[in-house]
């Protein structure tokens, strides 16, 4: 049987720093989780926003090692909030009854600076009314010579 691994890692999305599992959460990874969850609140703060899209299983352990990171960031003052929970993620935290202590990821609400740097340079419509197109009987006798009088 292959060796069960493990891969943390952060990275910047937009102002958000995000901690990344990819792999495998289990009996043998969780210690390792649950050092990285409580390096990234004592280094980054109370909140933690953990992307889970690449974590192939999850085991009791591993909700264990993610229940520990949920308690470290509310004694902290914040919370871990779940960014794309893989599918053996959502399956086990709904068959445990848990998914509520894992709020999704808060949606990012644009900065009023770029909004109102974006309508600025975006042209407006006109509100002026197209003059008529002239019909074929006009463009006729527009095309025919005048005769001097």
């Amino acid at each position: 049987m292959a060796e069960a691994s493990l891969s943390c890692y952060t990275r910047r999305e937009h102002a958000d720093l995000v901690l990344a599992f990819e792999g495998t959460l289990d009996m043998a990874t969780a210690p390792r989780a649950i050092d990285m969850l409580h390096q990234f609140i004592k280094e980054h703060g109370p909140d933690v926003i953990l992307d889970m899209a690449r974590l192939d299983f999850i085991d009791s352990k591993g909700v264990g090692a993610l229940l520990s990171g949920v308690k470290a960031a509310r004694e902290a003052g914040g919370k871990l909030y779940l960014h794309n929970p893989a599918t053996p993620v959502k399956k086990i935290l709904e068959m445990c009854g848990l998914q509520s202590l894992f709020p999704p990821r808060p949606e990012r609400k644009p900065e009023p600076v770029a909004v109102a740097a974006a309508s600025a340079s975006r042209p407006r419509a006109s509100t002026a009314t197209a003059a008529p197109r002239p019909t074929s009987s006009t463009t006729a006798a527009s095309r025919a010579p005048r005769r001097a009088a």
